[in-house]
């Protein structure tokens, strides 16, 4: 190996490390933030602060609910994208909208 070779392998190995060790702590702080639940009653109906979710686009109130990865570049290059912060993506099941939520869906029976 040349040793521009050894040098480009240490300094991703020591970013690879950084990139693990900021994943992991991001991981270990989830939930310490005070979010307002978003809750659902099973049935595609949603609730936030006491409001229902209303789509902006049609103002239907019919979603389906998906938790969802928001990848970052080094943490995929890595193959960390595990590690990564995640979302509840809700569709409008009429027109298709979407709407972003950090926090994840509280069912409710």
């Amino acid at each position: 190996m040349s040793e521009f070779t050894v040098i480009v392998v240490i300094v991703l190995l020591v970013l690879g490390g950084i990139a693990v060790g900021v994943g992991v702590v991001r991981a270990l702080g989830r939930g310490t933030e005070a979010l307002p639940p978003l809750t659902g009653d099973g049935n595609g109906h949603f609730e936030l602060v006491g409001k229902p979710v209303v789509c902006q686009h049609c103002g239907r109130q019919e979603f389906r609910a998906r938790r969802v990865l928001l990848n970052t570049w080094l943490m995929s290059l890595l193959r960390f994208d595990w590690l990564d912060s995640n979302a509840t993506l809700l569709s409008c099941r009429h027109c298709g909208a979407l709407h972003w939520f950090t926090q994840p869906v509280d069912e409710r029976r």
